[in-house]
Order: C-alpha cells, then sequence, then structure tokens
C-alpha cells in the first residue's frame, strides 16, 4: 500500500455538536470518526456505510472538540430528550430538523436490506422504542434473503449489525407506523444483496433502504436489473469515502475515479450526507455538505485516518434520467449525459450523528450498547422513511423523479463540498488531480491537465448539485408525486 502523502491542509478546529438546549452540566470531550465496516478485499462485495463517533482523550490523534453530557436521569421514557443517551441527536431532533409529523405512514412496508444476521435486532427495537416512547411498529418481520423467518443467516462479525440497528432504529423513528421488513442476505456479496432486493420487493415493500455499496466499476447486467422495481422506493447510500471515493486514493487503493454503486445506478433514489446543526432553541440552524476530513483539521491527512465524506460524482456506466439532466445547473457538474449522485440527502456525519441502540457486539470488545453514529447509511433509511410518510412512490415508476418535480420544495445546501478541498474554488483548491493520486476534487477534470468548466459536481451550490442533490426533506412536499 502506497503510504498517505502529509498535506499541508491547516483548518482551525471547530466545535462539531450542538444541542438543541443549554446543559448546565456539559462538559468538553473529544471524539474521532471510525468506519464500522472494513472494505472488502473481494470483488463485487459491498461496505456498509455507517461510521462510528468514538470518544477518546484530548491528544488522541485528530481529536474533535464534542458538547457531550449524560442524558437527563429524570426525563421520563415519553418525554422530548434533546440528546440521546450517548449525546447523539434523537428522533425528535430529526423530526424537527426535517418538518416531518413521523405518526403518519400507515399502510406503507419500509424494507432494509443487509449483510449477516444480528440476534438482538427485533429486542435492541424495542428497547429503543421505549427510551423515547414510541409505538411499536405495526409489524416487524426479519427475514433471509430467500424469505425464510427461521433460516436466518449467520450472526455477524464484521460490523453489519451495527449497519442494521442504524437502519431499522432511524426508519422507525422517521415513519412510526410504516411495518418494517429487514431482509438479512447470506453475505455481502453483490449477487446476495441484490437476491435481498428482489426479496423484498416480492414481500410487498413499498421502499426499500440500502446502506451500502462499493466502485461502480465491473457491475453487470444482472447487477443493475436488481434495482431496477418500477413502483417502488428504492433508496441507496452514496458512500462515505468522499467524491469518486477520493480516501482510497489517498490511503493509496486507488485510483477509484468512479462513484458507488447501487446509489449510481439511475434507477434508484441516491442519497447523500450532510453535517446537521442546531440553534439555542431546538430548531434546524443550517447544514453543510458532510466532509469531515478536510473541513476539522490537518492530522487525518498526515496520519491517514480519514473521518469520512459523503460520495457521489458522475457515473462512467449509467445514463442519467431525463429529469435529472433538466435540474438547474447540470451543466455546471459537467456530467453531460451521465448519472450523478446525488438525488437528494440528510444528516450522515458522525461527529453530528444519531444515538442507535445496539446491544449485540459483533466485535467481542464490549462496545457500549448506546452509540452515536453517522454515515450515509444513516441518510439513506430516512429518505426511505421520508418517502413512507409520503405515501411511497405514489404511481410514479422512478421516485427521483418526484423529488426533481419539486426543487423547492427541500433545505438547500449550499456550503462545503465532498471533494478534498470541501467547497473551495480552483484558485483556492489548486490542481490535486495531477499528483498521482486519481481524481480527488472536481475543480480540475479528472485527468488534473485544466480547470473545469463548472465544479458543481462535488462542490456544495444554490439550487441542485452534486454532493447534496436537491436539498435534505423540508416535510413531505417534495416527496409526494
Amino acid at each position: 500500500m502506497r503510504a498517505l502523502k502529509s498535506f499541508a491542509l491547516v483548518v482551525a478546529p471547530v466545535a462539531v455538536m450542538l444541542f438543541a438546549t443549554p446543559i448546565a452540566s456539559a462538559s468538553t470531550q473529544y471524539a474521532v470518526g471510525k468506519a464500522v465496516c472494513k472494505r472488502p478485499t473481494k470483488v463485487l462485495h459491498a461496505r456498509c456505510f455507517v461510521m462510528k463517533r468514538v470518544i477518546v482523550t484530548r491528544g488522541t490523534a485528530g481529536a474533535q472538540p464534542i458538547v457531550d453530557a449524560p442524558a437527563n436521569a429524570a426525563d421520563s421514557p415519553a418525554a422530548v430528550k434533546t440528546q440521546g443517551p450517548a449525546g447523539g441527536l434523537t428522533p425528535a431532533d430529526l423530526a424537527k430538523a426535517y418538518s416531518l409529523t413521523p405518526t403518519g405512514g400507515t399502510g406503507q412496508t419500509l424494507a432494509m436490506v443487509d449483510a449477516y444476521n444480528d440476534p438482538n435486532i427485533q429486542a435492541d427495537l424495542k428497547t429503543f422504542d421505549t427510551e423515547y416512547g414510541l409505538p411499536a411498529p405495526p409489524s416487524f418481520k426479519v427475514v433471509s434473503q430467500t424469505g425464510s423467518t427461521t433460516s436466518l443467516p449467520a450472526n455477524d462479525t464484521t460490523g453489519w449489525s451495527v449497519e442494521e440497528s442504524l437502519d431499522v432504529e432511524s426508519a422507525h423513528s422517521i415513519c412510526e407506523k410504516c411495518s418494517l421488513i429487514l431482509v438479512e442476505t447470506n453475505s455481502n456479496s453483490f449477487s446476495d444483496l441484490e437476491a435481498g432486493v428482489d426479496e423484498a420487493v416480492a414481500l410487498g415493500a413499498n421502499e426499500v433502504s440500502n446502506s451500502y455499496g462499493g466502485p461502480e466499476t465491473g457491475v453487470s447486467a444482472a447487477d443493475k436489473a436488481a434495482y431496477n422495481h418500477p413502483g417502488v422506493v428504492i433508496t441507496a447510500s452514496a458512500g462515505d469515502q468522499g467524491w469518486y471515493d477520493y480516501e482510497y486514493d489517498l490511503e493509496g487503493d486507488g485510483p477509484i475515479n468512479a462513484p458507488n454503486f447501487p446509489a449510481s445506478s439511475n434507477d434508484v433514489v441516491s442519497v447523500g450526507g450532510t453535517s446537521l446543526y442546531f440553534t439555542q432553541a431546538g430548531a434546524r440552524s443550517y447544514e453543510t455538505v458532510w466532509n469531515d476530513d478536510e473541513t476539522k483539521a490537518s492530522i487525518p491527512f498526515q496520519t491517514g485516518d480519514l473521518f469520512g465524506a459523503t460520495g457521489g460524482g458522475c457515473s462512467t456506466v449509467f445514463t442519467a434520467q431525463a429529469w435529472q439532466k433538466t435540474a438547474a445547473n447540470w451543466a455546471a457538474t459537467t456530467c453531460k449525459t451521465k448519472r450523478l449522485s446525488n438525488d437528494v440527502s440528510a444528516v450522515a456525519d458522525e461527529f453530528t450523528g444519531f444515538d442507535l441502540y445496539d446491544s449485540y457486539d459483533y466485535s467481542g470488545s464490549g462496545a457500549p450498547d448506546w452509540e452515536t453514529v453517522g454515515g450515509t447509511s444513516l441518510a439513506s433509511p430516512i429518505i426511505a422513511a421520508v418517502f413512507g410518510l409520503a405515501g411511497g412512490a405514489g404511481g410514479v415508476a422512478y421516485p427521483s423523479q418526484t423529488l426533481y418535480s419539486h426543487p423547492s420544495d427541500f433545505n438547500d445546501v449550499t456550503v462545503g463540498g465532498n471533494g478534498v478541498c470541501d467547497g473551495q474554488g480552483a484558485p483556492e483548491c489548486g490542481n490535486w488531480n495531477n499528483l498521482g493520486y486519481g481524481a480527488l476534487d472536481c475543480d480540475y477534470n479528472t485527468a488534473g491537465t485544466a480547470v473545469a468548466t463548472g465544479d458543481d459536481q462535488c462542490d456544495a451550490a444554490a439550487g441542485y448539485d452534486g454532493p447534496t442533490g436537491l436539498g435534505t426533506p423540508d416535510g413531505i412536499a417534495g416527496f409526494t408525486p
């Protein structure tokens, strides 16, 4: 593996966790971000896109300050909590930030597809619901990729159980009356995961969330077909390694120069990630493109410990749907006729992340049950659940079209970027694409021979842009045909 080059990026550290109300006993703690699932060593295998916020000592390389404090012991389960047990966002925070009424979704069935078995998932959802006073979903089934409820895959040993807890608990937080199906596949191979998607649809799912992926290079016709289910909402996470997976390039495992599949498929709703901040009064303050690699400090580049950024980029395989090519700013993305990830976005930053409950310790490390997590694995089930609140596809064959028909019904995200320069233009960014690491930022063409004619492919802009698509939910209007 090629050693990571030490880049002299100097950015002032910032406090990266803001809570809904003042906390008198708050104390400053420090954290780093860690990917839960490792990159697969086999081709055509997927990585789960969940990042974990890990509390560390102040002197730890790359440690970032957060404001943290224990949850109020006097809170009743039914009380609206302003902070989760691990210090992260709560179901009420998500609903408030995105102007949602979670008590909808009657008649909708939302499925999530993940690898391996979490033996505690149903009990963990009950614990999660009790913590926040949430009702149980109308039904919650855990099935194999063939639909069996008794012959489930082997228990997880790789981190996918954390993914399953994140998917189920965040989706239920947004859409309380959606019935839930968790499809557990035999492995993280695309063939097994795709069988899981087909099974979810066969079981009657109206929405199917996929919080995993891998570079689209080498996808087959069969891979493409698995996510083509007209009339069903299929969401897919864009990835946690930045534009064109530039993290892999910097770590010596590239160049990738391609977005992640299945998010890059023109049949799905591709979901990017943001960093979400709140006002003192507990309302949504603003969001930026999620990019913890450049914005937090120079230390991650010096140590090779990269903290994640939303995926995206122009597809090398798929043609853009007509409704995407007519989006405002499309010419400035320079994708021309190719599909661009993303269509829409939601919170993904593990430093401003969501608290989940996962009692199954897949690693044997004694990990805590309550953890603060993020990654675009959080964003995908949120968006699938918002579609559930809106009544599903509503007769639209490819529901991403619905989003583009309501371009003003979203919270526009205009700050940041998912390239290595995090939204800076060419004069400030410089030419990173001629250093031998592959395509790292869209301010120059991928070969690094000229300034790009537009940079909305990886830099946020007013209106549509690549990192966050049309923006984040502002109620359900943008999801309603």
